[in-house]
């Protein structure tokens, strides 16, 4: 299964407990999917969000979860990409790995040819 990636729309809907969000967080739990998490998006939505360590920790430590830091060679290749530093970055790791960008917000990925999981 491809792995999901998860978009600050869909990290913000995570936190509100969505239940299609948290379902599939669930599935990674149990290692059925692989969840990724692009650290841009997460500092987007901890814009809404506004949580401490503390309160990221147990999403943070979720089996079948991990985080891609923004280094510079992807900071790099992501320059000319369409929208804001988060969705470029999802983009990128979506490409990269061939996933599925999980999102609430389809009209942020208007331009890129990825595939999307509308939640």
């Amino acid at each position: 299964m491809r792995p999901r990636i998860l978009d600050t729309s869909a990290i913000i809907a995570l936190f509100d407990a969505y239940p299609p969000v948290f379902d599939l967080m669930t599935r990674a739990e149990a290692n059925e999917v692989a969840v990724v998490l692009p650290a841009a998006a997460v500092a987007d939505a901890n814009r809404k969000i506004r949580g401490s360590f503390g309160v990221w920790e147990p999403v943070l430590l979720t089996a079948g979860l991990t985080v891609m830091p923004l280094d510079p060679h992807v900071a790099i290749e992501i320059h000319d990409l369409v929208g804001d530093v988060a969705t470029r970055h999802t983009v990128y790791e979506a490409r990269l790995m061939r996933g599925v960008v999980v999102t609430c917000d389809p009209g942020a990925y208007r331009g890129h040819t990825v595939p999307l999981l509308v939640v």
